[in-house]
């Protein structure tokens, strides 16, 4: 299950069509069983597909997902216990900050250099997106969540920023599939601060985690494409 890439996206779909059923019918056991298992399943896939390879990058996307599901474990009860949101802030702002470490060695490691008047255009539309989304949302924040949302804020946008600044350095197919990725992972964040912060809306459980599930798995795939065209193997 864990060797074949079509195998493994049909056990990682049919989980979230399974944690989906347990957000509309309400089923709270099911629930907390399910989520914790997301980020286990991804970093049980990385391993197993790059058992072989022991790197920088490889570590630190483990490391990324790790804290992902500290995160995850978190905010799955943030709303009986309120300091849980900031152990989940905290533990996804390392998460990012683990991607885009492992996004920054893939250029350095690259025999291009980096291209800084590319690298700044591939940029700005994420300073746009995010700066609009904290100026657009601030005032709804508690003051003492004012600074760790702005620097979570800053940290997402990093994030985005490094993916998009691999273009040219790593193989087309693992370029779009992080960059998409960290897109989707970040438009998951948004959400969940809009809908505590802002406006509380229907089914912003479902948008969220299709999102995040969805970004984290391409993430976690693009990750292996990289490791894998550096090597010649495929699945």
């Amino acid at each position: 299950m864990f060797d074949s890439f079509n195998k493994f996206t049909i056990l990682y779909y049919a989980l979230v069509l399974v944690f989906m059923s347990t957000v509309l019918f309400d089923l709270p056991l099911l629930h907390y069983t399910v989520k914790p298992m997301f980020m286990i399943v991804l970093m049980v896939f990385h391993w197993k597909q790059l058992s072989w390879l022991s790197n920088f990058f490889s570590k630190t996307i483990q490391f990324g997902l790790f804290f992902s599901w500290i995160g995850d474990i978190a905010l799955m009860f943030d709303e009986k216990i309120p300091f849980l949101f900031v152990v989940g802030l905290g533990a996804f702002l390392i998460a990012h900050l683990g991607y885009a470490a492992a996004f920054l060695r893939n250029v350095k490691d690259s025999k291009f250099t980096l291209n800084l008047p590319n690298a700044g255009l591939m940029a700005l539309p994420f300073i746009l997106i995010t700066g609009t989304f904290f100026y657009y949302m601030k005032d709804g924040l508690p003051a003492n969540l004012f600074i760790p949302v702005l620097a979570y804020t800053v940290v997402i946008s990093v994030m985005g920023i490094t993916a998009a600044a691999r273009h040219k350095h790593v193989d087309k197919k693992s370029y779009c599939w992080i960059l998409i990725g960290a897109i989707l992972f970040i438009l998951s964040d948004m959400v969940i601060a809009i809908n505590k912060f802002v406006i509380d809306f229907d089914y912003d459980a479902i948008l969220n985690m299709g999102l995040y599930l969805t970004g984290q798995f391409m993430i976690a795939l693009g990750a292996v494409f990289y490791a894998k065209s550096l090597s010649n193997k495929t699945f």
